[in-house]
């Protein structure tokens, strides 16, 4: 893939407003066509050496000094997480879209397995190829990376992250008040190694925290308007 410099990039800029074309209406038209929400991801890199670490995945761009993957220093994660949506997702072997998935129990499948996933054989555990999971949306609280990211809680870590959850019912706490911690936990089996996200709390958040969080919320409900109505993203 060709890419090209920031050099070259300010340059064609400079020209395009010298002739008299305005580069934010420019942008606002191509973002118009864009049909997926492009949020940065938050990812674990799984290492068989047992380093497992935390990146971020922010996508692939044209420019040169752009880095699609930057990889972090931090075991531990401190994040606010502002919402959570339950995905499910069928993939078949050597497919790089999936070939069934689903949003808080909405099918948005073009060729649906089912009429609905509590009718469907592959959503069975231990017998159906479906995969269960949760998306979060959240606000990671380190320095320079402090912006809205998914991250995605696998199943082998689904149990921990509900357990978490119960704790804080059981305490009378609303989980946007605290300050969630994703830690990373060597697990090695006969077949493979991985990180296990182990859950808990650092401390109550803070009144300056909770207004950058607000402000997250509300790009959430800006660009994935479906999270406030309901309904499954788009993407």
């Amino acid at each position: 893939m060709i890419k090209v410099s920031k050099a070259a990039l300010d340059s064609a800029l400079e020209q395009l407003r010298e002739t008299g074309w305005d580069i934010d209406k420019e942008l606002q038209r191509l973002e118009l066509q864009i049909e997926k929400f492009d949020i940065p991801r938050l990812r674990i890199d799984h290492s068989e050496e047992g380093k497992h670490r935390f990146f971020i995945d922010r996508g692939e761009s044209y420019l040169t000094e752009d880095k699609q993957n930057v990889f972090l220093k931090h075991q531990t994660m401190p994040v606010i997480v502002l919402e959570e949506q339950n995905v499910r997702a069928l993939w078949l072997e050597g497919q790089e879209k999936s070939r069934c998935a689903a949003v808080d129990g909405i099918i948005y499948s073009k060729e649906p397995m089912a009429t609905a996933c509590d009718h469907c054989q592959e959503s069975i555990p231990g017998v159906g190829m479906c995969k269960p999971g949760v998306r979060l949306y959240v606000l990671p609280l380190i320095k320079r990376r402090s912006n809205l990211m998914v991250f995605n809680i696998s199943p082998s870590s689904i149990r921990l992250w509900r357990d978490h959850q119960l704790r804080l019912a059981r305490s009378g706490i609303p989980q946007i008040a605290v300050i969630t911690t994703f830690e990373l936990m060597d697990t090695l089996t006969e077949d493979y190694r991985w990180a296990r996200v182990d859950v808990g709390i650092r401390e109550i958040v803070s009144k300056p925290q909770l207004r950058k969080a607000l402000a997250a919320r509300d790009q959430i409900g800006r660009q994935i308007p479906s999270l406030q109505d309901g309904g499954p993203p788009k993407s």
